[in-house]
């Protein structure tokens, strides 16, 4: 009897890097985070021991190889160890950097 082969075909609408990739939140001077799961669509932010409260955060992500972008970023949710954030208004320059953060780190991966 021939054995299934399964799809693993992802619902998830970008490739994400686990990372953790440094970078600061810059509406909070010295806060340094870490970012995981980062997309082109966003990432998850870990602030460590106080989480900003507002619905908007600007961040600086320092990318392997592109150096640092700027992003301003949503909550999408919170929980105890982090913010899952969503990109908005991210410039041409800063999402080909990222795209090729991404492919990078990818490509080895299959």
């Amino acid at each position: 009897m021939a054995q299934e082969i399964r799809s693993t075909h992802s619902a998830r609408k970008y490739v994400r890097v686990r990372g953790p990739f440094d970078g600061d939140h810059l509406d909070t001077p010295r806060t340094q985070v870490l970012i995981y799961d980062l997309n082109l669509g966003g990432g998850f932010v870990n602030f460590g021991d106080e989480q900003p409260t507002g619905a908007t955060l600007r961040l600086k992500i320092d990318l392997l190889r592109e150096g640092p972008i700027m992003v301003n970023a949503e909550a999408v949710y919170r929980d105890a160890s982090g913010v899952a954030v969503r990109f908005v208004d991210l410039d041409r320059d800063a999402a080909g950097r990222l795209a090729r953060t991404i492919e990078a780190l990818t490509e080895h991966s299959f």
